[in-house]
This record gives C-alpha cells, sequence and structure tokens, in this order.
C-alpha cells in the first residue's frame, strides 16, 4: 500500500482510530461521541461501508470524519483506505460494537511508544463483562486463529501474561508506518483471519505484539452478521481456504494432516448445523482465489499446541451464542 505524501503538520494528536461499519446504529454513534470526547489529541474516522442516512447525520454532529466507500468493501479493504489519510504515529482499529472502558485508549497506545510494531486489546463479553471474549489471536500450527484467554475471568489480566501472536481486529493498535510498509491489510479477505494474516505479516518484517491488559472495551460479538450464521460461516471458510494456500499449510508433513482433519470436521458440523455445504464450498473457495504465497510463522512462532486448539475450540462450539459470540 502506498500513501501519498501529506505535508505533517505540527499536531498534538497521538493517534489515528479507524472504525469500519455497515450498519452502524446507535452503538457506533455512542463509540465514536465517547471517543472524540476522551481525547482532544486523537482524530476518528468511521470507514463507512454502507451506512443508513439517520446514523451518517448523527455522527455528522460528532466532529469525526466518515470516509464513504461508495459499496461494501469489507474489513480490511475500508481500513486500509482510511489508514492513508492518517497523520499520527499510531493507527488503532476497532469493531463498530464495542464500549471502551476509562484508560483504554491511553492504554492500547502506550506500548507503541515501547517499540510494539501491534498492540492486541482486551474485549470482554457484553453479557459477562467479568469474563475475557479475546486478549488477541492464539495460533496453531495449522494457522487456525483461536481467542487469546478467551472466556477466562478478568483476574487473568492482574498476573503476568505472555502476549499474543497478534490483535484482533475489533481492538488493536498498530505503529502506521508499520502497517503501511506491509501493504496494511490483505484486501482479499472480505471479513475475517485479515488480522491474522496480518499479525504474520508483521512479525515476518521483525514486528513484535504487545498485550495491553488495561485496554478493556465490552463487545457485543457479530453484531453485523450474527453468531453462527451461515453467511459468517461462509466467509471464514472463504478466508480459512486463503490462508491455508497463501501461507502453504497443505505442503508440511506435519501441518497438512492436521489442517485437512480439522477443516473436514468443520465441514461435517456446519453442514449438519445449517444443512449446507456452503462453508466448505467456501473453503475451497477462498483456496482457489489464493494467487499469493508467503512462508508460514516458524514453528517457535505457534501459541498454542495443537490438541489444545482443538480442545478449545470445541468448547466454545457447545457454549451458548450470547457467551461465545466474536
Amino acid at each position: 500500500m502506498r500513501r501519498e505524501h501529506v505535508e505533517r503538520q505540527p499536531s498534538d494528536l497521538s493517534a489515528t482510530v479507524v472504525i469500519p461499519s455497515l450498519s452502524g446504529g446507535s452503538a457506533l454513534v455512542r463509540l465514536v461521541r465517547s471517543l472524540t470526547l476522551a481525547s482532544g489529541h486523537l482524530e476518528v474516522i468511521v470507514a463507512d461501508n454502507g451506512l443508513p442516512e439517520h446514523t451518517l447525520s448523527l455522527l455528522a454532529q460528532t466532529g469525526a470524519q466518515v470516509v464513504t466507500m461508495e459499496t461494501n468493501l469489507g474489513f480490511g479493504a475500508a481500513v486500509n483506505r482510511a489508514a492513508v489519510m492518517a497523520r499520527t504515529e499510531v493507527l488503532v482499529v476497532l469493531n463498530d460494537d464495542i464500549e471502551p472502558q476509562s484508560g483504554f485508549l491511553d492504554a492500547l497506545v502506550a506500548p507503541v511508544a515501547d517499540g510494539a510494531a501491534m498492540v492486541a486489546g482486551v474485549l470482554l463479553q457484553e453479557l459477562a463483562p467479568d469474563r475475557i471474549e479475546t486478549a488477541g489471536i492464539e495460533l496453531d500450527r495449522t494457522l487456525a486463529a483461536a481467542d487469546y484467554l478467551h472466556n477466562e475471568p478478568i483476574a487473568r489480566l492482574e498476573q503476568p501474561l505472555a502476549a499474543p501472536f497478534g490483535p484482533s481486529g475489533g481492538a488493536a493498535a498498530y505503529r502506521l508506518s508499520a502497517f503501511l510498509e506491509v501493504g496494511g491489510f490483505d484486501e482479499n479477505f472480505f471479513a475475517y483471519c485479515e488480522d491474522l494474516d496480518l499479525a504474520i505479516r508483521l512479525r515476518a518484517a521483525g514486528g513484535r505484539c504487545a498485550l495491553a491488559p488495561r485496554a478493556r472495551a465490552l463487545h457485543e460479538g457479530s453484531g453485523t452478521l450474527g453468531y453462527r450464521s451461515l453467511a459468517k460461516a461462509n466467509l471464514v471458510g472463504f478466508s480459512r481456504g486463503y490462508v491455508l494456500r497463501k501461507y502453504r499449510v497443505l505442503n508440511g508433513l506435519r501441518s497438512a494432516p492436521a489442517a485437512l482433519a480439522v477443516e473436514a470436521t468443520a465441514v461435517l458440523l456446519l453442514a449438519r448445523q445449517h444443512r449446507s455445504l456452503a462453508p466448505g464450498i467456501a473453503r475451497v473457495r477462498g483456496w482457489r482465489s489464493c494467487d499469493a504465497r508467503a512462508s508460514p510463522p516458524a514453528c517457535s512462532e505457534i501459541t498454542v499446541g495443537l490438541l489444545d486448539a482443538w480442545r478449545r475450540r470445541y468448547v466454545r462450539a457447545r457454549m451458548p451464542a450470547s457467551t461465545a459470540a466474536s
């Protein structure tokens, strides 16, 4: 990704917050208002993927900048369009359905000053705010992502913790120069896995991830598509197929059998749940659409064992949707 040269003016801005949104609504407006009121050292850009006029009129009263995409470009592409307009050192990416707690932004941005290329914030479950939804991304050797610290009590955040592999796109901070140098989000991902892919590329470029345990926000979860919806399953399936081919997962002697077993099980379970083979077909489409090839992360960077990752996904799949959503 290339950014046109912009003459930097003296500014107190410390970060640019980008919020991609399709449906918007009251949650988005509340979020933008809370951000613009919390700090004068901040610019907020809403990446409009198709917001209704009523939401746009309310956003016009907040002081935030709205960048219209003309059509729904997806999560990563919308963030990329807004990121090239940023005039700060830090890019913050947020979901449109979160409710930040006090000190959220300061805590999220701080590790960048200490050299982190990316920072993971913490999303808490809206209906169980004493439980963690995600504190970033964990990764197994099939390059399947899992939510770090999912369903752990927030007391865990008071303990010494290793950093996750990368941040979740719902609450992330990036050093803007690092984000732009690796090309931002891969726009072939319409939604899901784009944060994982970006974390892989940033780490390959020498960047490290930090955890910001004090950067906490409540998260509604899957507000756009709905948790366990067929539409979400199809998008996840496409992205999963794309990841498998881009990073040559099926070329590995150890990763290939495990990945095939995981995907076959997922497709069968989704076919039973939705009475549809569409999520499996979506994986094939994602695989076939991928022309890029990249090296997978080193074994030393894998953050969770395969059996443990399977166990966590099984437990999460059996949770009530209101608890498991993300």
